[in-house]
């Protein structure tokens, strides 16, 4: 059962939401075969006094028994050895 399909189009976006629940429902923000290479935003507002939500709180991007397909441009290097401990307040690094 799917109850819908949210599909990022491939460019710079921006998504602005208190919340959003899907449920059952597909969340598809690129694909393996063609991976999201833009700019995706997105920013949930809300504040201690927005409304909550049972089981998701507030501010909430949610996919209830549903599907969320997230692929981004690959990352050849997702890490990398600092040469010196970065400290409170440093403002640079040193790889």
């Amino acid at each position: 059962m799917n109850e819908g399909t949210l599909i990022f189009e491939d460019t710079d976006l921006t998504f602005d939401a208190y919340y959003f629940v899907s449920s059952h429902g597909t969340v598809r923000i690129g694909t393996e075969d063609k991976p999201f290479n833009s700019r995706l935003t997105i920013t949930m507002h809300g504040n201690k006094g927005t409304r909550f939500l049972p089981e998701f709180g507030n501010k909430c991007f949610a996919n209830h028994r549903g599907t969320m397909d997230i692929h981004g441009t690959p990352r050849k290097v997702t890490w990398t050895d600092l040469a010196k401990t970065a400290e409170i307040g440093d403002d640079t690094i040193e790889i």
